[in-house]
Formats: structure tokens, sequence, C-alpha cells
């Protein structure tokens, strides 16, 4: 990830040492390949090489709450866990790095004591909600120019001219590490948006070499949207 200035140990966290090899083997990420929530959990995994089995949830409309991995929000990403279930990708991405033999230094949205940086960490994750709610009014057959839709959308487009404007700032203003929760979530949010049709970044050339830069990392390489196709 990115190496701004050095800044006091305190501003990070040290993956502390992994849970046993029996706990760290018997993970299990219920989540979609199609989601950017479950895709931050999912590059956590890769950069933090924690094995963890991966359950797709293939029907998104169900309201089963074990299909969710016992998620009463009906949400995610969960994982399952010796200790527990772990609901939501911060979560997830938490307890992963506790069962992560790699001692990385990660950077989480407490680490972001400077207003551009904790503000944009906001950004990012109202908007990805908010393109939840576009893509769950689409399911319902809601036409994107329903007055239903007019502030979502408006949403979706002041978001992203802010990030165009601020995210490079903002994760400047970081300590140095080497998994950072903002970059990540902001990396799964912008790619997600012309993935799901929410979108482009056709008139943000920031944010798409910012896409473009953490795009050659292995572990997005190793976690591309796509549909997860049920068995037979």
């Amino acid at each position: 990830m990115r190496e701004p200035p050095p800044r006091s140990n305190s501003d990070v966290t040290v993956a502390a040492a992994p849970r046993t090899t029996t706990e760290a083997s018997s993970l299990t990420l219920v989540a979609r390949s199609s989601s950017h929530f479950s895709r931050i959990a999912r590059i956590y995994v890769a950069e933090l090489d924690v094995p963890c089995v991966f359950q797709p949830v293939y029907d998104i409309n169900s309201t089963d709450a074990a299909l969710f991995g016992d998620n009463p929000l009906l949400r995610v990403p969960s994982l399952r866990t010796p200790a527990g279930i772990w609901f939501g990708s911060l979560n997830v991405c938490r307890e992963l790095a506790r069962h992560s033999e790699r001692r990385a230094r990660l950077v989480w949205p407490e680490h972001l004591v400077q207003p551009l940086g904790a503000s944009a960490q906001e950004i990012v994750t109202g908007a990805m909600g908010t393109g939840v709610v576009i893509i769950t009014a689409r399911l319902t057959k809601v036409a994107d120019d329903s007055p239903v839709l007019t502030k979502p959308f408006a949403r979706l487009v002041g978001a992203l001219d802010w990030l165009e404007a601020h995210l490079e700032a903002a994760l400047d203003t970081q300590p140095a590490c080497d998994v950072s929760f903002l970059e990540v979530s902001a990396f799964c949010l912008l790619t997600h948006l012309e993935f799901r049709g929410l979108g482009t970044l056709d008139a943000h050339p920031r944010l798409r070499a910012f896409c473009a830069r953490v795009a050659e990392r292995d572990s997005s390489r190793a976690t591309p949207y796509r549909f997860d196709q049920p068995p037979g």
C-alpha cells in the first residue's frame, strides 16, 4: 500500500500473533463475489494469507438468515469462526487479521485522526450503502428515473466528485502501512460502479489512476467481481 511519511507506531496496528492452526483452518467466509462489501473481506483474506473457506450466497433476495451466516440483517459478508460469527466487512477483516501469520501493518478507520481521512472513509462507506439501495430498487423494477432514486444517484455523483478531489490527499494522511481499510474499501466501491452499471469513472481521472494502481496488487487480481453460479 502507500508509504506516506512515517508516524508513531501507535498510529497503526500490527497483526497480532495468529490463532492456533486448528482454529485458522475452520474459518468460513459467507459472501458474494459480486458484492463490494464482500470484496473488502476477500481482499483481506488474500493480503493476510488466511486459510478460509468461501461460502457464496446465491440468492440475495432470500429472507433466510441462515444463508447469510445467520445475519438477521440478511447482509454479506459474515465470517464463521470457532468463537462465533462476525457480521460486516470491518468486523470480518479485524478477525481475519487476528488469524493471520503475517505481521502486517494495518490501518483501520480509528487510525484516521485527521478530518480528511475520516471524512473519506465516511463517504466511501455511505456511497457503498447507496449503491446497495439502487441495486435493490432495480431488483424490484424501480426505474432509474424514478423520484425514489433521485437522491441516491445524486449522493453517488456527489461522492465521486468529492473523492476525485480529495481521496489521494486523504490517503496521504494515513500512517505508513501494508493494508489500509480506506484504500481497500475505496477500491472496492469504485470498481463496483461499472460492474453493476451504477456509473463510470470517465470524468474522474484521479480515481481511474487510483483504481489502476490498486488493481495491480495480487489481492486485487485474485478477487475479481463475478456473479456466483449455483452448482449444477
